[in-house]
């Protein structure tokens, strides 16, 4: 004799059949959110004694011969390293031979992220190729520190 009525198992009283009340579940403290701490790359230490070589001291980046999004991971990591030292910068681009716009790209990052610290910076070469990607990409104004 199968009854059609289904038969419910809710809690909702706190009681089972016969079985004792559940006891309550201890009350559960949040996890602590800890904040990530960001990793921040020491620069290397100078070995300049005199005050007035850290003014005229440039910290040198050297464009490769290509600058291409073949290279792009190279470059950024390339430009990442100086950058992780102190400025002011001089920037070599007169070997560029292969240019694109990855490789305009972060330049243009580079020159941008140097703005946004504060730390000078200026050209010292430019190939007459990358010149003309960067005239065609119209982003001159970008590339250029504001004196």
């Amino acid at each position: 004799m199968n009854s059609s009525r289904k038969k419910s198992r809710s809690n909702a009283a706190g009681t089972r059949r016969g079985r004792k009340p559940l006891a309550a579940a201890a009350p559960v403290s949040p996890v602590p959110v800890i904040d990530p701490i960001p990793v921040i790359a020491a620069a290397p230490v100078s070995t300049v004694s005199a005050p007035e070589n850290l003014a005229t001291r440039r910290v040198r980046v050297v464009l490769g011969t290509s600058c291409t999004i073949q290279e792009a991971a190279a470059i950024r990591a390339h430009l990442r390293a100086q950058a992780a030292q102190p400025g002011p910068y001089e920037i070599d681009g007169a070997s560029v031979e292969h240019v694109d716009t990855a490789g305009v790209q972060l330049i243009i990052a580079f020159a941008l992220d140097c703005l946004e610290k504060g730390t000078a910076y200026k050209w010292i070469g430019r190939s007459p190729t990358l010149e003309k990607a960067i005239e065609l990409l119209g982003v001159s104004a970008l590339l250029e520190y504001p004196a």
